[in-house]
């Protein structure tokens, strides 16, 4: 389904003309394709994406869409219909928080989610999930505000806490990495942290009471984060149209040499040509910086592995052992990803695992 998907998606975030797609693989696409077309969007966090680039292919010539039943567009309506509702809702309970945090003295930063979604065509069309934010050094102080104007706070986990707040999840980080894997991920979090000790004027709007990162801080955390996932659980679409949407809005923006110098660092630079090449060749990013890099390498094998790989982890509720040995599972069901693309041993990568669980060594 790929042939048919990526297109729509490349569409829906007008990066492409419906005249340019090869209209004969839509208008040979039955009813049930459709259908199953629906249903992978939607596992990947894309549907409303995908919807747009549908509704863009419907003007042009011979038909493209004849076999999508009205009933089935109609579903796909709704569902968009509600996530539009669900960033509405989820953009006001963040700002009602983030003013309580403050008018009580914080400084509220907004990651991922909501600040990724303004890079977006239609920003109430990327898929919401857990509010991300960082008050800097008053992490202890947002979960104590937090409670006393009614949230629920577990603070049981130590890379951040977990807000439960008028419907909403926060999630306020006292780490941006998994301090506990080792002396490079202790360095990773310090660089991150020192990234953001930059002029205010780095820190764009967001809402009212939110601020969103850096450019520079969110071109190193993204790549750092969507590499987490892949190696650990696997990636979804949603987070390869997150970067594609930031390299076209910020491929001037960044200093790629000390961005890769960064990748170089921390084992993340295969990763980050190979989604770039996956944003530029299959999304139709258009690249005009000579400094961005790419590399087809291994392209193919990564877009398999988003699409069809179901290996989830944290979104499924694990929790407790069962969760670890899900982790320890996938490192050697998906061992390639740690030595082509992370190129690190998945027994050194199992020590850090043991030794940070054991031994508590996150500070």
């Amino acid at each position: 389904m790929r042939n048919v998907l990526l297109p729509l998606l490349r569409l829906g975030l007008g990066y492409g003309l419906a005249e340019d797609v090869n209209l004969s693989d839509y208008i040979m696409l039955p009813a049930k394709k459709w259908e199953a077309l629906g249903m992978i969007a939607r596992e990947q966090g894309v549907l409303g994406i995908m919807l747009d680039g549908v509704e863009k292919l419907e003007t042009a010539p011979y038909g493209a869409t004849r076999d999508l039943k009205a009933n089935q567009k109609l579903e796909w309506i709704g569902e968009v219909l509600q996530i539009e509702q669900r960033n509405l809702q989820q953009i006001a309970v963040m700002n009602d928080l983030a003013t309580k945090w403050r008018n009580n003295g914080c400084r509220v930063m907004v990651m991922k989610g909501q600040a990724n979604a303004t890079l977006y065509p239609k920003p109430e069309h990327r898929n919401p999930g857990d509010i991300d934010c960082y008050l800097f050094e008053h992490y202890s102080d947002g979960n104590d505000i937090a409670r006393q104007v009614g949230g629920i706070v577990d603070e049981s986990w130590y890379k951040h806490s977990v807000i439960g707040y008028k419907g909403e999840t926060f999630e306020n980080h006292q780490f941006f990495v998994h301090t506990r894997e080792g002396k490079r991920s202790k360095q990773l979090e310090k660089e991150l942290e020192d990234a953001l000790k930059v002029d205010e004027g780095e820190f764009k709007q967001l809402t009212p009471s939110t601020v969103m990162p850096p450019v520079q801080w969110t071109s190193m955390f993204l790549t750092y984060h969507a590499c987490a996932h892949f190696l650990t659980e696997g990636l979804r679409l949603k987070q390869v149209l997150d970067w594609a949407t930031f390299l076209k809005a910020h491929q001037n923006d960044v200093d790629w040499s000390a961005y890769y110098e960064f990748c170089h660092r921390y084992h993340l630079k295969t990763f980050s040509e190979t989604i770039t090449s996956i944003c530029c060749d299959h999304l139709g990013v258009e690249i005009s910086n000579s400094a961005i890099r790419k590399n087809e390498t291994h392209t193919e094998k990564m877009l398999n592995s988003i699409l069809y790989d179901d290996d989830y982890i944290y979104n499924e509720s694990e929790g407790g052992w069962k969760e670890k040995w899900h982790i320890v599972k996938n490192l050697f069901n998906y061992r390639w990803k740690y030595e082509e693309i992370y190129n690190e041993s998945v027994w050194k990568q199992l020590w850090y695992y043991a030794s940070g669980y054991l031994f508590k060594t996150e500070n």
